[in-house]
């Protein structure tokens, strides 16, 4: 599986089925018109454009499998209390939550629940349409991932922030993360920060 980040909310997920089918997902495409198999998008729902025939888009909250890759669209509501759609998708044995835009502050009991297990957290830090750092800090705790991404910032001094509480001096950025289920360790106590550059 490899990670791409393309600013603010919007990811790119390459990742293959058991028959070694590649697919592709995006999270809150910022182009017009997106060429992923899969498309999901957190907030602003009116700019969804389908290219494919067969193309699968997201929008709305449930259960949905697409292509061997589940996805659960937890509702949750953004900084202007409109809806805003919290993502796990899991693929290749790898659970990823996807925050979105989320502006509550914190997590209730029913989305902790429903989110569960989460290898990888991609999760908001601007502190201006979104939670900040020390909010992000405080569901990081309480969902208790193998690594977080973050992600909704603009400034360097909203990372170095985040990274100051994270208790992170310097994470070096990468371009993707790569990743494999045999890869993320079930024994590190410790969360591992990951920093993507932007595309």
């Amino acid at each position: 599986m490899k990670i791409n980040w393309c600013g603010e909310t919007c990811f790119e997920i390459s990742c293959s089925s058991s028959n070694k089918e590649a697919i592709l997902i995006t999270i809150d495409e910022i182009k017009e018109k997106s060429k992923a198999d899969i498309v999901l998008k957190t907030h602003d729902f009116s700019s969804i454009n389908s290219k494919k025939e067969d193309q699968f888009i997201v929008s709305s909250f449930g259960e949905y499998e697409s292509k061997e890759v589940f996805i659960q669209a937890v509702p949750s509501l953004n900084l202007e209390k409109k809806k805003n759609i919290i993502f796990l998708i899991e693929a290749e044995g790898i659970r990823i939550c996807h925050l979105g835009l989320f502006g509550e502050g914190d997590l209730n009991e029913e989305q902790l629940e429903a989110i569960g297990r989460v290898d990888i957290l991609l999760v908001p830090i601007d502190g201006d349409k979104t939670i900040n750092s020390k909010e992000a800090e405080k569901i990081i705790v309480k969902v208790e991932p193998k690594m977080v991404i973050p992600m909704a910032y603009k400034k360097k001094e909203a990372l170095d922030a985040f990274l100051k509480i994270m208790g992170e001096k310097e994470v070096v950025a990468q371009e993707k993360l790569s990743i494999s289920k045999k890869n993320i360790s079930s024994e590190n106590e410790k969360v591992e920060i990951i920093i993507l550059e932007s595309k």
